[in-house]
């Protein structure tokens, strides 16, 4: 059997680290016990800190039925609401609370067959308390779900804590092991604690005592992308900042927009913003380049720009702290993308009565507006507007997603 199976909190209070935020998740809990029902909880963070774990914890603390999904099942609409929609608007059995747990929501992917849009749907309109699970939550594809969420960040674990963990697991198999092994273990880990329990087990395997540490494994452990900006503008050689990149699971051009977004954040003097912006100008050369031509060869330039350019382009090193941004060129698109999608709509459906262009068509709406002041109805069913459109239309409503109603 796996340690990892056997280290699983039974109740809130047994989740290791991250103790603020054990409170709050806490006291999410109990509201809905109360019938004050919050918004669901986006739990992200790097993998092996507790997650899942703490969803798990909540379900046993709190007495509630547990109904999960991860990746492999959140692909089709259809079984999205097969497992969770029905279980997610009713009670459970003897009137218990299901908690809802979509675990790997950041696998979602924009191919998928209806798999988001059902999960947008089943936020809405879930009368259940629901936890989403993620490890990178800054996908493009998971902007209206970061937004219909309340977002917990949790951090990694520390060596201490990591080390009286594992030290509690020695006991419990009544194995001896070195104290020097087991702090070894806790630091090579980074905050990942199923990571550290599998390589303890690995070292224990078959053995009652362990008095020397032989071997190790050093494994690449999947970054944060705060973490790869902070290498990005903390570096201080080629080799450092080009680092950075390893491991990063985020598109290169999403990336880009992260440094282009936290210059000025890291940097102070004019010079170093400037010389900075002038080399991620110039990786964004490379970047057109790369699709004019269709050679990723060009990658490797600009890669090296947006992160050793960077890095380089200060005359010293800035110590201090930063807190560094997500960049606001997406975060605006995001917030529109529900005002575009509408205007699309209206202008579609404007554009193939009059003969015009989408866009064209949308320099008829002050006129519609106005003839709508008496001719509402016959202006709806000549165009088919939706109530909504017509309601954008005549500016009663703005194209945003609902916000969910809280139950007092």
């Amino acid at each position: 059997m796996l340690w990892t199976l056997k280290y699983k909190p039974n109740k809130i209070e047994e989740v290791a680290g991250n103790e603020e935020i054990l409170e709050e998740v806490k006291k999410w809990a109990l509201d809905w016990n109360r019938n004050i029902e919050g918004k669901p909880l986006l739990l992200h963070g790097s993998p092996g800190i507790g997650k899942s774990a703490l969803a798990y914890a909540i379900a046993q603390s709190m007495e509630w039925d547990i109904i999960e999904m991860n990746a492999s099942n959140l692909r089709t609409k259809d079984m999205i609401e097969r497992i969770a929609g029905a279980a997610s608007v009713t009670m459970g059995l003897f009137g218990k609370r299901k908690l809802i747990l979509l675990d790997e929501i950041d696998g979602l992917q924009s191919r998928d067959r209806g798999g988001a849009p059902a999960v947008l749907d089943l936020i809405k309109n879930a009368r259940q308390p629901i936890i989403l699970i993620a490890n990178d939550i800054w996908q493009q594809n998971l902007a209206y779900i970061r937004a219909m969420c309340k977002q917990i960040e949790m951090k990694k674990l520390n060596s201490r804590t990591m080390s009286s963990i594992l030290t509690r697991l020695i006991k419990n198999e009544h194995l001896n092991v070195n104290e020097s092994i087991i702090q070894e273990i806790a630091k090579n880990s980074e905050g990942d604690l199923r990571s550290a329990i599998n390589d303890l087990q690995a070292v224990c395997e078959g053995k009652t005592e362990v008095t020397t540490l032989a071997s190790l494994s050093y494994r690449d452990r999947i970054k944060n992308v705060f973490d790869s900006v902070r290498k990005v503008f903390k570096a201080k050689t080629f080799d450092d900042a080009r680092s950075s990149l390893y491991g990063l699971d985020l598109d290169h051009n999403m990336f880009l927009q992260w440094i282009d977004q936290n210059i000025p954040n890291e940097y102070e003097k004019i010079s170093d913003i400037a010389k900075a912006y002038d080399n991620l100008s110039r990786a964004d050369v490379f970047d057109g380049r790369i699709t004019n031509r269709q050679y990723w060869g060009f990658l490797r330039y600009s890669n090296d720009l947006m992160t050793a350019g960077i890095a380089l382009a200060k005359e010293e090193p800035y110590h201090k702290f930063t807190k560094y941004q997500f960049p606001s060129y997406i975060k605006a698109l995001s917030q529109t993308r529900a005002r575009r999608a509408m205007e699309k709509s209206v202008g579609l459906k404007i554009g193939s009565r009059c003969h015009v262009s989408r866009r064209d068509a949308l320099l008829y709406l002050p006129l519609i507006r106005l003839l709508a002041t008496d001719q509402e109805n016959k202006l709806k069913s000549f165009f088919n507007f939706e109530d909504e459109e017509m309601e954008f239309i005549l500016g009663k409503k703005k194209a945003e997603t609902p916000k969910k109603k809280t139950k007092l």
